[in-house]
């Protein structure tokens, strides 16, 4: 692959990260729906088995889980900032695969 081609795919992923990073508008976490039932004996989980869905963020902190509750009305809000999160871990990851690459060329162009 071009060496200047692997630069600019570089320079392009390094600018994005920095463009969502700089924002600091991300969540670390995962989204998880739980489904409970409420103990209310009239109510739709009860009498049709129709379970009440709640959003939570599981998050590890020192090797120990934690569950957050998320409020329906912030939902939309940080499932957004959870999303902007996963896309930083995957721009992480191909810079770092870029910098493999460009590592790969350098020990060839060194035993030429």
């Amino acid at each position: 692959m071009n060496r200047n081609y692997i630069n600019l795919d570089l320079k392009k992923t390094t600018s994005h990260l920095a463009r969502l990073v700089h924002k600091g508008s991300f969540l670390r976490g995962n989204p998880v729906i739980m489904e409970r039932v409420c103990g209310n004996r009239n109510c739709r989980c009860n009498l049709l088995g129709k379970k009440h869905r709640s959003l939570y963020i599981s998050k590890n902190k020192n090797g120990v889980r934690k569950m957050i509750y998320v409020p329906k009305r912030m939902e939309g809000e940080v499932k957004a900032k959870l999303d902007v999160y996963q896309k930083i871990k995957r721009l992480t990851e191909k810079i770092s695969e870029i910098n493999y690459r460009i590592l790969d060329i350098d020990k060839k162009e060194d035993n030429v």
